[in-house]
């Protein structure tokens, strides 16, 4: 399933891309949260200025160029205490980071963990 919801994400920022009358920003990346319980949440965010759907564009933008636009790298937030409650939830981020292309989907246990691990990148 998220192969498929993946690949669907890979196409939206391609098609909207081609519409465009402008050039599109260097960095423009299709963001979703996918838990079992909540379903998809998505949102699209450009940097370099930051902009896009993401209600904290700037902080995130701020932590994805800390992490170099490795998302595996991502600065995360300071230690909190997570439950050891079980409930998957998947980070995926497609388009570009600078003109190259980002490519990202990471399962964490809980959403708790994935914040603290993704920081703002995620929280939307």
């Amino acid at each position: 399933m998220a192969s498929l919801f993946a690949s669907g994400l890979l196409a939206a920022p391609l098609i909207a891309a081609g519409t465009a009358s402008a050039a599109p920003p260097e960095t423009d990346l299709v963001l979703a949260v996918h838990q079992e319980e909540t379903g998809v949440q998505t949102t699209r965010l450009t940097c370099d200025p930051a902009a896009g759907d993401h209600r904290a564009a700037q902080l995130a933008c701020g932590e994805i160029e800390a992490a170099d636009g490795d998302f595996t790298q991502l600065p995360g937030t300071e230690p909190q205490v997570c439950t050891f409650d079980y409930r998957p939830v998947t980070a995926i981020a497609f388009g570009s980071w600078r003109g190259e292309p980002v490519r990202y989907v990471q399962e964490f246990p809980n959403r708790c963990v994935m914040e603290q691990e993704t920081g703002a990148v995620f929280s939307f």
